[in-house]
């Protein structure tokens, strides 16, 4: 069951994903802490570790974050997760359906059971109240001063408008041809063109899903244009960014 409080996910701008979960000792173990982070990207949040360098604005106010967790239920020979989020007042803003696997081996049981719980994540549509942020604004700001101009603040990121996109990454070239669904991906070799996969324009702004075979991952443009991607590195099944260089 959906589990909410007076406010909704879509009312905190961060979620914070620890290092360990309650049921294991180990770090990281099975890789799930960093696909927790990977998939809740991949599904429009803005989601950090709780070892990473927060942003400024979260430093001043930790309520804009949510605790990310990952709950095990009970099963003989199945694997169950839940996801729980958790606001700063120890107030449980949502929690999943469980996520299942009758995977034997444990790894692969582990990772199927929370991708599948992600899959109730996903139909959350997640989108950040950009409401919050000017209301959050004002309040901090004493009565005797007005607050800043929107002209006084800086864009984080402009998205390249070209029809076609090219970057390097690992002494390759690619191409982001634009299409009505995002870009499709296309490596270049020589003087032709081979289509790798989709790029999909997610509801967050600057927010893509790339769907290309090992190149699969969540990624966004950064204020010089490259593209940064997100993904698991099939080799280690651990969370690694990969910057596409813009030429």
């Amino acid at each position: 069951m959906n589990i909410y409080s007076q406010k909704s996910v879509n009312d905190y701008k961060y979620v914070v994903v620890p290092e360990r979960f309650g049921f294991f000792n180990d770090k990281d173990a099975y890789q799930l802490n960093s696909m927790t982070k990977f998939l809740f990207n991949k599904y429009g949040f803005n989601a950090l570790m709780n070892t990473d360098e927060f942003p400024e604005d979260l430093k001043d106010n930790g309520c804009k974050k949510l605790l990310a967790d990952v709950v095990k239920g009970n099963g003989l020979f199945v694997t169950k997760l839940a996801i729980q989020l958790t606001d700063c007042n120890g107030i449980v803003v949502y929690t999943s359906p469980e996520g299942t696997s009758r995977e034997k081996e444990y790894r692969k049981g582990f990772q199927e059971a929370l991708r599948n719980a992600f899959k109730n994540v996903a139909r959350l549509n997640y989108k950040y109240n950009e409401a919050n942020e000017t209301s959050e604004d004002v309040k901090s700001v004493p009565s005797d001063k007005k607050p800043e101009t929107s002209k006084e603040k800086k864009p984080e990121v402009v998205v390249p408008s070209e029809n076609t996109l090219d970057f390097t990454w690992n002494n390759k070239t690619y191409v982001f041809k634009k299409q009505e669904y995002g870009y499709e991906l296309l490596s270049k070799q020589e003087e032709t063109l081979l289509s790798e996969g989709k790029i999909y324009k997610m509801s967050k702004d600057n927010s893509y899903l790339v769907d290309a075979n090992d190149l699969s991952g969540a990624g966004y443009f950064d204020g010089y244009g490259n593209f940064i991607l997100e993904r698991i590195n099939p080799a280690t099944n651990k969370l690694i960014t990969d910057t596409l260089a813009r030429q």
